[in-house]
C-alpha cells in the first residue's frame, strides 16, 4: 500500500531550505545549542514532529567534531498505521567543513535499517555499512574531494552567501551514488507562519547523477 511519507525520510532537505533568510547569509551560521522544531503536516493533518540540532563537541581519533541530528516522529492517528521512528546524525570537522561519519537509524511502518557512512576524506573513499532484515552488509565506494552526507550538505549549505540568482552546487554521497545537489536561488519572499513573518529565499534544489538533472520543486 504507498503511502506519501517518504518525506519523513528526506525532510532535511525540505526544513533546512525553509530556515529565514538570514540564516543562510552569515558564516558560521550554525553552532552546538541550536534546535529547531518543526511540525511535519500531510494534507493540512499534523502527521509527525521533528527536531533538527547541532550536539555537544565529541572527537575522533583526536579529531573535534560536531554531532549534527535530525529526528522524526510519527503522531496520532498516522502513527497508528504508518509508525516512523529516524534518527539522522553527522559527525562533522568544522576545521575542514566535511563528514568523518554519517548515521541512519530508520523505523518506518514496521521496516527497520541501520546505515553508517565512515568518511576516509584524505584518500577519498567511504565505506557503507547496512544492517537490514537481520543481515550486515560492507562496501567502500570511491567519493570526490569535498564530499558531505545529506545531512552535513544542508548545514553547509548556510554558510553560504546566497543572493537571487546564484547555482550553488555541493557534491553529496547517498544510496551508493555520488550526486551533486545544485541550489538555484530564484528570489525573495516574505511567508507567514504560526512563529510570524520571515523573510525568505525561494531556491529550486536540483540533483544531478550521471548528467542528469532532477528538479525537486520550489522551498522557500
Amino acid at each position: 500500500m504507498p503511502f506519501p511519507f517518504r518525506p519523513f525520510r528526506f525532510l532535511a532537505v525540505a526544513m533546512l531550505l525553509t530556515l529565514p533568510a538570514q540564516y543562510a547569509h552569515s558564516q558560521g551560521a550554525f553552532a552546538p545549542g541550536e534546535k529547531l522544531d518543526f511540525v511535519l503536516k500531510w494534507n493540512g493533518i499534523a502527521a509527525g514532529d521533528s527536531t533538527m540540532s547541532v550536539g555537544n563537541m565529541t572527537s575522533s581519533e583526536g579529531i573535534p567534531l560536531f554531532r549534527i541530528v535530525s529526528t522524526a516522529r510519527s503522531r496520532s492517528l498516522i502513527d497508528l498505521f504508518y509508525p516512523v521512528r529516524n534518527r539522522y546524525e553527522s559527525r562533522f570537522d568544522p576545521a575542514v567543513g566535511l563528514p568523518r561519519k554519517y548515521l541512519a537509524h530508520m523505523r518506518e511502518g514496521g521496516k527497520k535499517e541501520d546505515r553508517a557512512l565512515l568518511f576516509d576524506q584524505e584518500r577519498h573513499i567511504v565505506t557503507r555499512i547496512v544492517n537490514k532484515d537481520d543481515r550486515t552488509e560492507s562496501r567502500v565506494y570511491k567519493i570526490l574531494p569535498s564530499t558531505q552526507d545529506t545531512l552535513s550538505s544542508l548545514y553547509v549549505m548556510r554558510n553560504e552567501t546566497l543572493r537571487v540568482g546564484d547555482r550553488v552546487g555541493f557534491r553529496v554521497f547517498e544510496s551508493r551514488k555520488n550526486y551533486e545537489l545544485i541550489v538555484e536561488v530564484l528570489g525573495k519572499e516574505e511567508i507567514k507562519v504560526a512563529a510570524g513573518r520571515f523573510q525568505t529565499l525561494k531556491i529550486h534544489p536540483i540533483i544531478k547523477y550521471g548528467g542528469i538533472f532532477r528538479r525537486k520543486g520550489e522551498l522557500f
